[in-house]
This record gives C-alpha cells, sequence and structure tokens, in this order.
C-alpha cells in the first residue's frame, strides 16, 4: 500500500535529524511509523470494501464494474451481502419487500453473470459460482438468466458433458462439480431436465459415466433439498433470506461461519 506525501515527508523529516538521535530512538520512531502506515493501509482497504458492499446492496448493477467485481470472488463478502440486504428490506411491508429482493436478486445476477459472445462464458461460470456462494437462493435466478442469454448446459459445461466447445470458448473457470458443490439441485438444469421433473437416480438404464459422476456429486452435497442454498442459521448469519415472490424456506444446514479457511472462491 504506497504511503501519502505527507507521511512521506514526515519520514524524509526523521531522516534529516537521526543521526542526533541516535539509532535506539531512530529505530523505535521508525517501528512505530511503519505500524501507523500499515493501519492508514488496512483503514483505506476496509473502506473500499464497504463502498462495494454499499454500491451492490443500493445498485446491484454495479457488480460489472471492475473496482467492485474484484470482491465478487471473496466467499466472506458476498455471503456478508444476503443478511444486510435481508435487514434493510425488513423495513418494508411483506409484499414490497418480496417485489424489491427479487428485483435486486434478477440485477446481480445479469450483472455477474455478462455475455457478448462464447468469449466471455468463462466470466458467466465465475459469475454462477459467485452467485451460489451467497447461500443466497440464487439458482432460479440463475436459470433464468441462462434462458436469456440462451446458454444451454453443453455450452456452460463442455468439458464434463463430453460436449465440443463454443467458437471462442476456452472452457476456463468453474465447472459442473463445482457449481453443484454450492447448489446441487443445479443438477437438473445441467443435466437438461425441468425443474420439476424427477431427480436423477444412479444406474437408470445406459447412463453415461459424466452422469453417474454428476449425480454422486450433488447428492453428496445435499440432494435435491430447497434448503441446502439458504442462508444459515449461525448467529452472525442469523438464518436471514432476502425475500422474493416465491418464498422461499428458511435453510436448516450446517453454518459454514465457523470455518475460517476458503475466504474466495475456488476457481
Amino acid at each position: 500500500m504506497p504511503t501519502s506525501n505527507a507521511m512521506h515527508e514526515l519520514m524524509e523529516t526523521i531522516d534529516v535529524h537521526a543521526q542526533r538521535m541516535g539509532d535506539g530512538p531512530y529505530t523505535q520512531i521508525c517501528t512505530k511509523m511503519l505500524v501507523l502506515s500499515n493501519s492508514i493501509g488496512d483503514e483505506a482497504a476496509e473502506t473500499k470494501r464497504e463502498f462495494a458492499t454499499e454500491l451492490l446492496l443500493e445498485f446491484p448493477a454495479s457488480g460489472g464494474a471492475h473496482s467492485v467485481a474484484k470482491y465478487t470472488h471473496e466467499r466472506e463478502f458476498m455471503q456478508g451481502l444476503i443478511p444486510r440486504k435481508a435487514l434493510e428490506l425488513k423495513e418494508h411491508n411483506a409484499y414490497d419487500a418480496a417485489v424489491m429482493g427479487t428485483a435486486w436478486k434478477i440485477e446481480l445476477a445479469e450483472a455477474l453473470m455478462p455475455y457478448d459472445g462464447s468469449c466471455m462464458l468463462t466470466d458467466v461460470r465465475i459469475g454462477i459460482q459467485n452467485l451460489f456462494l451467497t447461500r443466497g437462493g440464487f439458482l432460479p435466478q440463475v436459470i433464468s438468466r441462462l434462458l436469456v442469454l440462451g446458454i444451454s448446459p453443453q455450452m456452460l459445461c463442455p468439458l464434463d458433458l463430453g460436449a465440443e466447445l463454443s467458437k471462442g470458448d476456452d472452457g476456463c473457470g468453474p465447472t459442473a462439480e463445482d457449481f453443484l458443490y454450492y447448489e446441487p439441485r443445479f443438477l437438473r438444469w445441467i443435466l437438461g431436465r425441468g425443474e420439476l421433473e424427477p431427480w436423477p437416480t444412479l444406474g437408470v438404464g445406459a447412463q453415461p459415466e459424466y452422469m453417474s459422476k454428476l449425480i454422486l456429486v450433488a447428492n453428496s452435497e445435499g440432494g435435491d433439498d430447497e434448503r441446502v442454498n439458504q442462508p444459515c442459521q449461525c448467529p452472525r448469519c442469523r438464518g436471514l433470506r432476502i425475500p422474493t415472490l416465491d418464498t422461499a424456506k428458511v435453510s436448516l444446514t450446517p453454518s459454514e461461519c465457523s470455518s475460517d479457511s476458503e475466504s474466495e472462491m475456488v476457481p
């Protein structure tokens, strides 16, 4: 973190008088200056994070801006959005809160899933994972966005489904297994099934190896349970969820907040 001009001038003044002070006092002062400089840097970084949070809460479309997008890869940052938005919407009546919550989630999905040709499919993959790791129940918004963009399972997950890459796509970014780790119910869409179709079962008919593998992954992460990708019940999250018009249920799944590992997304 670069120091300010004022900090530079102060350090230069100390250097001028270093010989008079002696090594002991000079070293102590320099040490304290370093601590002060680092604290200023930490405070500035936290201020930028808070500003990015406020922007996303008020204007979810800002998620596509570089200054904001760099934070959307962090698990803690993304999961922190949900309870704060939920508390904000509590100030409104139930119907208005549901309308605003639905609109906010749709706009955030649009911002984090940009697509202008197959060369940007990597951005779509990353955006989907970032939305799922919020534990905010973004499955309906993700699927709706993919439908609008005309992106098929074979386009999104070609390496997992044994499909050819789309023109200009390098196949980079999160895989189908990465998506299922955060939202196992995404399995239906990946396998080309409707939301109300029966849950895929292992060993039915001539099942391709990739299908069996994906079913196993989805089942191990919670399977066909709508509560899996809803806010956790830890003291910090308090089970707060963003109200939407589909009135999804609150999660009963264990909290991830007790772990300090993997604060950022796994690419």
